[in-house]
């Protein structure tokens, strides 16, 4: 949830409330971060799980490092080291990493979804600098800073 905002913007009013922002925030933080993500699935579904339940975390975060590297400044996204693999009869195998972005003046800590049919971010905690309110533009800001290069579309 977001705690406060990021400085020199104005924050949004509160229209739909706090989960309306966080539905907001979410989807701006997955299309910010969906290269990254993209890059990330190209491993074997098979051995993310096995270094999951092997609790690899070492090599989960070099994965992780790894795969932010051709967008991200260093260290932005890292993993948290926490992981699960979920196994629910008649659904499609899920594992969930914990993760952290982090940059001035904004961290977000999230659980980055992998599933057979479908990728998501859940976001649990936004960390920003002191301010009145949370603002989107400004959060998209701060993400944009924290990449390499600007986002393409």
């Amino acid at each position: 949830m977001p705690d406060s905002p990021i400085p020199g913007d104005a924050p949004i009013p509160d229209q739909g409330g706090v989960t309306d922002v966080l539905a907001a925030a979410e989807r701006l933080f997955a299309t910010a971060i969906r290269d990254f993500i993209a890059e990330l699935c190209l491993l074997d579904g098979g051995i993310l799980i096995g270094w999951v339940q092997g609790e690899r975390h070492g090599n989960i975060a070099d994965l992780v490092a790894s795969s932010a590297e051709p967008f991200f400044k260093e260290a932005t996204i890292a993993y948290a080291d926490g992981a699960d693999v979920r196994f629910d009869w008649g659904r499609s195998l899920t594992v969930v990493l914990d993760m952290e972005f982090v940059t001035a003046p904004v961290t977000v800590f999230f659980k980055l979804v992998l599933d057979g049919v479908y990728v998501g971010v859940a976001i649990q905690r936004i960390l920003a600098d002191q301010g009145p309110g949370f603002c989107l533009d400004g959060f998209a800001n701060a993400l944009d800073q924290a990449r390499l290069a600007p986002m393409a579309g």
